[in-house]
């Protein structure tokens, strides 16, 4: 049930706030390329009713009256692995953010973005993006380089903040004062570093400490 003969961007928006809702659906309708096919206001009929639309965006809140929109985009994902989902939600805590992108979130906003923003993000998300407001892009990138420092190799904690401090352009003598070590333990812990990391200079241990690579 997708009948867009104008050839938008179609989407199908999952939001309890009803007048919220409505005012997203004027905004998608006053443009040339987007469109709202339908709007649902709980989990119950949406469980219902989803598979008979096939939007090219799924547009999601969080914490609904009678359920879980990550829920919602796991049965979305499982209905159809290319269907896209992007959420809009207060809701900006880790737990809340990680589980949605878990379950199959394509982008993630929280509610308060401007128009513009909101437009460019389902436009961004159509075309192949991932668009985020900028506190869920922040804590993304800080939990993926916390993971590849602590789980891509088997540095210390020690050598971790050492290469850490690499990072930031800091010499040996000046690694050395702020840890109160000497100089030659801190080239000792930089070989132990570039063996573990299978690396040969302090730039290539820089980059797969920061990217994996």
């Amino acid at each position: 049930m997708n009948q867009n003969p104008q050839n938008k961007i179609t989407t199908v928006i999952l939001e309890d706030d009803n007048i919220y809702a409505e005012n997203i659906e004027l905004l998608l309708n006053s443009t040339e390329d987007i469109t709202c096919i339908k709007i649902f206001s709980n989990t119950f009929d949406f469980i219902k009713e989803f598979k008979n639309y096939t939007p090219d965006i799924y547009w999601i809140d969080i914490n609904l009256v009678d359920g879980s929109g990550s829920d919602m985009i796991f049965n979305i994902k499982q209905h159809n692995p290319l269907a896209l989902c992007l959420v809009c939600s207060f809701c900006d805590d880790d737990d809340t953010v990680f589980k949605a992108i878990s379950n199959g979130a394509d982008g993630y906003l929280l509610k308060g973005e401007s128009n513009e923003k909101i437009l460019n993000s389902i436009r961004e998300l159509y075309n192949g993006g991932a668009p985020m407001s900028s506190i869920i892009a922040q804590k993304i990138l800080t939990v993926f380089r916390s993971q590849i420092a602590s789980d891509s190799n088997n540095l210390t904690p020690r050598e971790n903040q050492i290469l850490e401090e690499l990072s930031k352009g800091l010499k040996y003598k000046e690694i050395a004062v702020n840890f109160n070590i000497s100089y030659e333990t801190v080239k000792k812990h930089i070989q132990n570093i570039y063996q573990k990391l299978e690396v040969t200079n302090k730039t290539e241990a820089i980059i797969k400490h920061l990217y994996g690579k």
